[in-house]
């Protein structure tokens, strides 16, 4: 049956608030013609919303794209996007269904319709980053109507459709760029791409025939988004006045800005955990008994404390936060700090006197940082890193594509979704997962959760994975943080993301 809101509610992080400090300032009316200066250290590796493979693509993305699925920002609950309804039907929910919005249109005038839906999801599969082995079709019923057909239960799948797979690009700009669309990209979202200086800026213009499919209608002539990669010159930035927002801070940075009147700065919780994941496939980190001490050897408090330059960090030993939906209590200090414990592991494993790993980093802190301090640590007790830092970007594909490491420090953008989350960063066939050991245990929970529509069910499931993970080590969790944004007084409609991708389309200047 479909529905205009699909039953499966959006995580909330009920125990945890936005906190902001400043005064509200400025409060005239938005000036339809104003500019929105933005500087952040986030960087995008492709317009494209299917061929890039880190998480800051989305900052960019949900300026030009319109999602088949849309959700609240601050809470992610799913709502209508170009669908206006979706659901499931059939014997086993292997039917899923979604009517669309009509009279929506590309930036080039081709008509959003089921046809374009198609061709979209279609080129975004044959990529082979974003995987969802379970579409068996997508079908185009009617100009309205689309009808995916499932192989096997998909409960995940609307949280799939608000992400990348469900970010439908022009089929006639798709056809006449190719394989250079990432520098031609067009959407149906409220903003046009206009031009871009790779790793440095981005403009991006108001679409003036754009017709709201979830994000509302653009408030700015012209989004102009700056790279600022060094922490003191983002901060100086909006000090400056040469941005008027700016996203991507670090805690510690927060607390310089709050000191400034003309400013305000919030606090907002997220999903996301920095962590180290492993390609354990590999020899020497093949054997649980090295990922286990990896684990005893860290004091997650104190890394988070020093890489944060601030006590606003939480030790995670799991992917979902405190006062999350899916958060299991039973995770926290899973791995307790031991060293003694992992040298003892170590031996056992047949490495008395110590081991050496191969090790990647985003050149970017945290990561760069994280890795710093994981290192320092891991060798305290025997296990020998030396991080290699590259660009979020290049480091994925030499660590997913090339195996060029063991071990590689960076962040995940939990989902609020439990069965996408465990199924994109767990599952078999992940595209993050392809140099490492299936895990029989998770594979059966996994197709578990994928089966289960009800959210209290499914955090019994994912307790059962947690479990699992504690067991086996699959990757190395560090902290929680929570997302720093701050704006100058004249900027108004910010929102909390708690998917830690501020949604620009908000916001308006006075």
């Amino acid at each position: 049956m479909l529905v205009a809101a699909f039953a499966l509610s959006a995580l909330v992080l009920s125990g945890c608030s936005s906190s902001a400090t400043g005064t509200a300032g400025d409060t005239g009316p938005a000036d339809p013609n104003a500019e929105l200066k933005v500087a952040t250290s986030h960087v995008p590796a492709s317009l494209d919303p299917c061929a890039g493979n880190i998480g800051y693509d989305i900052d960019y993305l949900q300026l030009m794209y319109a999602p088949l699925i849309d959700a609240e920002p601050a809470t992610q609950k799913l709502r209508p996007g170009i669908a206006s309804e979706w659901g499931f039907s059939g014997p086993d929910n292997l039917t899923f269904e979604m009517t669309l919005q009509n009279g929506l249109t590309f930036h080039d005038g081709t008509a959003v319709d089921a046809a374009a839906v198609k061709a979209s999801m279609e080129h975004c599969l044959s990529l082979g980053i974003v995987s969802v082995p379970t579409i068996k079709s997508i079908e185009a019923t009617s100009p309205d109507h689309v009808t995916i057909s499932l192989s096997s239960p998909t409960s995940g799948l609307p949280g799939w459709l608000n992400g990348r797979l469900g970010m439908v690009v022009s089929p006639t700009a798709l056809a006449a760029a190719g394989a250079d669309f990432a520098n031609k990209p067009v959407g149906a979202g409220p903003y046009t791409f206009t031009s871009a200086v790779p790793n440095s800026s981005y403009t991006f213009s108001r679409f003036d025939d754009y017709k709201p499919a979830g994000p509302p209608s653009p408030q700015l002539a012209k989004i102009q988004i700056q790279v600022i990669s060094n922490p003191t010159a983002l901060t100086n930035a909006l000090t400056s006045n040469a941005a008027d927002f700016a996203y991507g801070l670090t805690p510690s940075s927060a607390a310089i800005l709050e000191r400034n009147p003309n400013l305000n700065v919030s606090h907002d919780p997220r999903l996301g955990v920095a962590l180290v994941v492993i390609n354990n496939k590999n020899p020497v980190v093949n054997d649980v008994r090295v990922r286990l001490a990896m684990q005893y050897a860290l004091d997650r408090k104190a890394i988070a404390r020093a890489a944060l330059d601030s006590s606003e960090g939480t030790a995670a030993f799991g992917q979902y936060p405190p006062g999350s939906q899916f958060y299991d209590e039973e995770t926290e200090d899973a791995w307790p700090y031991d060293p003694e414990k992992a040298k003892s592991l170590l031996a056992e494993a047949g490495y008395p006197n110590g081991v050496t790993v191969r090790g990647l980093a985003g050149n970017l802190p945290p990561y760069s940082t994280n890795a710093v301090l994981v290192g320092e640590q891991w060798e305290k007790v025997g296990i020998k890193v030396d991080f290699v830092e590259m660009s979020g970007p290049q480091a994925i594909t030499e660590f997913v594509a090339h195996n060029s490491a063991d071990v590689f420090s960076v962040g995940w953008p939990t989902r609020a979704s439990a069965p996408l989350n465990f199924e994109a960063s767990l599952g078999s066939r992940s595209y993050f997962r392809q140099n490492s050991v299936p895990n029989e245990e998770l594979e059966k929970l996994i197709a578990l959760l994928n089966n289960t529509y009800d959210e209290t069910a499914q955090l019994d499931i994912v307790k059962q994975i947690n479990q699992v993970v504690i067991k086996s080590a699959e990757y190395v969790p560090l902290y929680f943080t929570p997302d720093v944004v701050a704006y100058t007084k004249n900027v108004h409609g910010a929102v909390p993301a708690l998917n830690g991708s501020p949604n620009l389309t908000y916001l308006s200047k006075s």
